[in-house]
């Protein structure tokens, strides 16, 4: 062991998501600054805020998701998309999904796909 191995930053272990297995958790880790609302259909793009287009992940993703969504409204304003969904992938019985997968197409043929791994 060196000098400044002591300095150093252990890296951070994964969040274990496994455990979020309701809303109300996943609610209590947003309220704690953990977790961030995510509009699956984004608000921008006539998504409603309630309970049935919002999931909980970590701010970075949302962020990284809307940079994405940015992508798409350009597409959108140059007319070579007209149609755009969000997935969520989850695993076990976690209410913070494991992936996105976001789609945007015209007349139904994908244009602009991206799969977002969250944990």
């Amino acid at each position: 062991m060196g000098l400044f191995d002591k300095f150093k930053k252990k890296p951070e272990a994964p969040p274990d998501f496994l455990q979020i297995d309701s809303m109300e958790k996943a609610q209590a880790l947003a309220k704690a600054g953990a977790l961030a609302p995510l509009y699956l259909m984004p608000l921008r793009f006539g998504g409603a805020q309630g309970v049935e287009n919002r999931i909980f992940a970590p701010a970075a993703i949302v962020e990284l998701k809307d940079r994405f969504d940015d992508q798409v409204e350009q597409l959108l304003l140059q007319g070579k998309v007209n149609g755009y969904s969000c997935r969520p992938q989850y695993r076990e019985k976690s209410v913070v999904p494991c992936a996105i997968e976001i789609a945007a197409r015209k007349d139904g043929s994908d244009v602009f796909t991206q799969t977002i791994h969250i944990w």
